[in-house]
C-alpha cells in the first residue's frame, strides 16, 4: 500500500470510488469530478501554485493504492487561511466507500503525515471533521490528534458542529 501522485491508470477506479460515494449518499468527502475538470491538470496546478482560485492555497493531492486498486484520496494543504482554520485544516481525506472500516483511513493519514513533514516541512497540522463523523475523528485520534475545541460552522447553508484537532508530527 502506498501514496502516489494521481495517475491516469487509476482514473477509472477513482471514478468508481466517486460513484460509490454518490450511490451511498456519502457527503463527508467529495472526490473530484473528472467529468467536469481535467483533474490531473488541476492537481498539478494546486501542487505548484498555478492559477489557483481566489482564497485557495497550494495543496498536494495523493492517492492511496494497492496494486491496481484505488483506496482513497488525501489532500494536503500547504498553508491555512482563516476559513481553513475553522473548517478544513491542513489535511482532508476520503476512503472509498467499499473500503470503509478496514483501517485504510488510519494508514493513509499516517503516510500523509510522513509526507507532510518530509516534503513540506510542516511539523504540526490542523485537521477538522464534523462532530458526528465518528470514523473520521477516530482516524485523527489514532494518528495522535489532540482535540483543540469544537466550534460551530456554517457549511453549505447549515450550522454544523466541527471538531478541530492538532497533530504534532514526530
Amino acid at each position: 500500500m502506498k501514496l502516489i501522485y494521481p495517475e491516469e491508470k487509476y482514473l477509472k477506479f477513482y471514478q468508481e470510488a466517486r460513484l460509490e460515494h454518490e450511490l451511498n449518499g456519502v457527503a463527508t468527502y467529495d472526490f473530484l469530478d473528472s467529468s467536469k475538470v481535467d483533474i490531473f491538470e488541476m492537481v498539478f496546478n494546486f501542487r505548484h501554485n498555478i492559477d489557483l482560485p481566489p482564497n485557495y492555497v497550494p495543496s498536494t493531492y495523493l492517492w492511496m493504492v494497492e496494486g491496481s486498486e484505488f483506496i482513497g484520496e488525501i489532500n494536503i494543504r500547504h498553508a491555512l487561511t482563516d476559513s481553513l482554520k475553522k473548517f478544513g485544516g491542513h489535511i482532508g481525506y476520503g476512503v472509498r466507500y467499499s473500503m470503509w472500516n478496514k483501517g485504510y483511513g488510519t494508514l493513509m493519514l499516517s503516510l500523509a503525515l510522513k509526507y507532510t513533514e518530509e516534503e513540506l516541512g510542516l511539523n504540526k497540522v490542523l485537521l477538522t471533521c464534523n462532530d458526528d463523523n465518528i470514523g473520521s475523528y477516530r482516524v485523527i485520534e489514532k494518528n495522535g490528534g489532540v482535540l483543540q475545541d469544537k466550534i460551530k460552522n456554517h457549511i453549505n447553508g447549515k450550522e454544523q458542529l466541527s471538531r478541530r484537532y492538532w497533530i504534532t508530527i514526530k
